[in-house]
C-alpha cells in the first residue's frame, strides 16, 4: 500500500497538535516541516517524542493497515536522526511505508 507524502504530513501534523493539546506543550500548535522534533530547540522532551512515535505507528496501522516500527535500532543509531525535524520524519515514514509495501 502506498501512502502519499501529503497524507503522512497531515497525519504527523495532526498528531503533534493533539499531543501539544493533551500535554499542554507550547510550540506544537503551529508546526511546519522545519519544526524540530528532537534536540535543544524542540518543544518536545524525550517522552513527548516517544508519544508522537507511538501515536504515528498506531494511526498508520489503524487508518492505513501499515505496520512499521519508527524507533528501531537503525533510526536510533543513525548519524542524522530521522526525528530531527518534521520534514525529516515525514521522509523517514514515507521510506518505511514504501519498504513495507514493496
Amino acid at each position: 500500500m502506498s501512502i502519499s507524502r501529503d497524507t503522512i504530513k497531515a497525519l504527523l501534523l495532526e498528531t503533534l497538535e493533539e499531543i501539544g493539546e493533551d500535554f499542554q506543550i507550547e510550540g506544537l500548535d503551529a508546526v511546519d516541516e522545519s519544526t524540530r522534533l528532537f534536540g535543544a530547540r524542540s518543544p518536545l522532551d524525550s517522552m513527548g517524542l516517544v508519544n508522537v512515535i507511538a501515536e504515528i505507528e498506531d494511526k498508520l496501522s489503524e487508518l492505513h493497515g501499515v505496520e512499521i516500527t519508527l524507533a528501531d535500532e537503525k533510526a536510533m543509531s543513525s548519524t542524522h536522526s530521522p526525528f530531527r525535524s518534521v520534514g525529516s520524519c515525514i521522509d523517514y515514514i514515507e521510506r518505511l511505508v514504501a519498504e513495507e509495501s514493496a
